[in-house]
């Protein structure tokens, strides 16, 4: 009979430090990256006017409206004012 060694292969302490070094040097990469990005986009997410408010509120209104449906209603209702607004209406 052939005796089989089992167990699992040694691998050198300073491979396992130099993996660890190159993943934290990519998660700060990526870090730098989305800081970047958001900072760039920022300013498009702005509400700036009325109607944006009120698209906005027509957004979220839509999203919660698939757990209590009535909320639709209001999602109508809020991009009928947002329209209103961007034409001149009163808010």
């Amino acid at each position: 009979m052939k005796n089989q060694a089992s167990g699992t292969l040694n691998v050198p302490v300073s491979g396992i430090s130099a993996v660890g070094e190159s993943v934290n040097a990519l998660t700060e990469q990526v870090n730098d990256l989305q800081c970047r990005y958001y900072r760039s986009v920022a300013p498009d997410c702005e509400l700036r006017s009325a109607s944006d408010r009120w698209y906005f509120g027509a957004i979220l209104a839509t999203c919660i409206g698939f757990i209590f449906p009535p909320l639709f209603a209001v999602a109508a209702l809020c991009v009928y004012k947002a329209k209103k607004c961007r034409k001149g209406g009163a808010e």
